[in-house]
């Protein structure tokens, strides 16, 4: 059975009535429910986890965001649920960025960046800064086996020590393909310390295409808060979202640079600051998905480590 199926199982034993499947994340499978609640169903089993998340989530709900965000509305008990994690969230309105216009959108196409996503795109990054961070915002880990960031640490030391332990974790598949992986790591967290301090604010860390919900020509909803979502630097979350867009599109690079330069010229960001925040997403990230190596956003990260703009932002 594919984890859809077990999801799906799951939530009828529970008598929940699972609709269709919305996603299939790192975290869990989320089943769209009657009364337009989902369920999550998590894919590892933490009590402690879900309840984080739910402290997290409804810190960011009381925040003043002009468009909506994920609520777990309840945390099911486990002696229910077999020992599996099982979550009820709100769903949320709206069509996802990357499908909300016919234009580019079918499978293996580019995904244009046209004025209204890159309008859409800015105004979410410039209502994230705007948030004023709680303790309770960084609650949640900040990728998968990893802790919180340290509530009020500084975010740059603290992405620095990710970065090394990620390495470290890493280091086999890592270092096949990036001969150069220890001077590149090392340059890497120089340039994080050499970075000026920013004022903290929400860092989503994910915002894809289908992360965003828009409808009326707005942004209504703001989804999966979880990967990278910390309180920290703004221009780290506009960097991975201009990098991430369209990440394994055939013209990712021309997707970026528009982003970048709206990013920079409307939302104040430095691109050296950018280039910097790649080279450690790239470094932290690059085996969570696969712990060997075998899969794409692990091969995106090797080739964002080869980059001539990169290498010489950390140099």
């Amino acid at each position: 059975m594919t984890a859809y199926d077990d999801a799906r199982s799951l939530l009828t034993g529970l008598g929940l009535a699972p609709g269709e499947v919305l996603g299939h994340g790192a975290e869990g499978v989320a089943v769209a429910l009657p009364g337009d609640r989902v369920a999550k169903v998590w894919h590892q089993p933490s009590l402690a986890r879900a309840r984080a998340a739910k402290a997290t989530l409804d810190a960011v709900a009381r925040s003043g965001l002009p468009f909506a965000t994920p609520q777990v509305l309840e945390v099911l008990d486990p002696s229910d649920t077999g020992g599996v994690t099982v979550t009820i969230e709100a769903h949320l309105p709206g069509a996802q960025l990357g499908r909300a216009y016919a234009d580019g959108d079918g499978d293996g196409e580019p995904l244009p960046v046209d004025a209204a996503r890159v309008d859409h795109l800015v105004a979410v990054l410039a209502a994230l800064a705007s948030v004023e961070p709680t303790a309770a915002m960084s609650g949640l880990p900040v990728l998968p086996d990893e802790p919180p960031f340290a509530a009020g640490g500084d975010f740059a030391e603290q992405l620095a020590a990710l970065v090394e332990r990620r390495v470290a974790q890493a280091r086999g598949p890592l270092m096949a393909a990036v001969p150069d992986l220890g001077p590149v790591t090392r340059a890497t967290v120089r340039a994080l310390g050499g970075l000026a301090p920013a004022r903290p604010a929400l860092v989503h860390g994910d915002l894809v295409p289908m992360n965003v919900h828009v409808e009326d020509g707005r942004v209504v909803a703001v989804l999966d808060l979880g990967f990278l979502t910390t309180a920290g630097d703004p221009a780290f979350d506009a960097a991975v979202t201009a990098s991430i867009f369209d990440m394994y599109g055939p013209r990712h690079r021309d997707s970026e640079a528009i982003l970048d330069e709206a990013f920079t010229t409307r939302l104040g960001h430095d691109p050296h600051r950018f280039a910097v925040h790649r080279a450690a997403y790239a470094l932290a990230t690059a085996t969570v998905f696969s712990p060997d190596g075998s899969d794409g956003h692990f091969d995106w990260c090797v080739q964002m480590l080869r980059r001539d703009d990169v290498r010489a932002a950390i140099a």
